[in-house]
């Protein structure tokens, strides 16, 4: 399976993190087309520039009270420590699944 970075490789370009902002370079070699690929896969690029820490982290992760699941928490990529600690503000007895 070929992943967003690797998708940049093939036009020579490297990626890597900048606070919550996807850097690509070089930038001159980056094309209209390659601009609408990073816009629409920066989240993707986010997650695999992350899973370098060895930590795993996802976009999304299930709410769970009362062994339910009662919505899908997404958004930037995230571990599941600080996915947890987000929903317990709300939901002190919530758990987050994958």
């Amino acid at each position: 399976m070929s992943t967003a970075i690797d998708y940049l490789a093939q036009y020579g370009l490297s990626a890597r993190q900048k606070g919550n902002r996807v850097v690509i370079s070089p930038r001159s070699r980056v094309t209209d087309d390659l601009q609408k690929y990073i816009r629409a896969h920066r989240i993707e690029l986010l997650a695999e520039l992350a899973a370098n820490d060895g930590v795993e982290r996802r976009c999304h992760w299930q709410v769970i009270r009362d062994e339910k699941i009662i919505c899908t928490m997404v958004g930037t990529p995230v571990t599941r420590n600080e996915a947890l600690a987000e929903i317990r503000w709300r939901w002190s007895d919530a758990e987050v699944a994958p």
